[in-house]
């Protein structure tokens, strides 16, 4: 992971809080410009100000699981792939998934982590099947 800080006054034509290139973007934090690596599957704009490094953080698009409900569909099941690379955790320094089954963050899950909770979300909805088919009276 590579820092560079700028010194030279912001480019008018670019946003004053975030630009993207080539794999990098760039961030301030407090008031100083400051590039990053910003991996391939990180969409987050990074467009806030960050009051230090260690608050920079990098995510991808979330995917959900969505369920009926009283008020029409919410999302029950939502992940994406987050890294806070100079936050000084090993355990988010990398990227993991971030696990959310409702509605606030509840598990930062390594790979083999993640693997084990979609078999135990496959074995789930073959369970659902299943009752499915006992009041229907045929197997799903």
């Amino acid at each position: 992971m590579s820092i560079t800080v700028l010194t030279a006054a912001p480019d008018s034509a670019h946003s004053p809080f975030s630009t993207r290139s080539a794999g990098t973007a760039t961030v301030l934090v407090r008031g100083q410009q400051v590039t990053v690596d910003c991996p391939a599957w990180c969409t987050h704009p990074h467009t806030e100000t960050y009051r230090s490094l260690e608050d920079v953080s990098h995510h991808s698009d979330a995917m959900s699981l969505t369920a009926p409900s009283h008020q029409g569909v919410e999302q029950v099941l939502t992940a994406r792939i987050s890294s806070w690379p100079f936050a000084g955790d090993p355990a988010t320094e990398s990227p993991f998934v971030a696990f959310d089954a409702v509605g606030d963050e509840v598990a930062q899950l390594t790979p083999e982590a993640a693997l084990a909770a979609a078999d135990q979300t496959i074995a789930h909805g073959y369970a659902l099947r299943a009752l499915v088919g006992i009041i229907s009276g045929g197997a799903q």
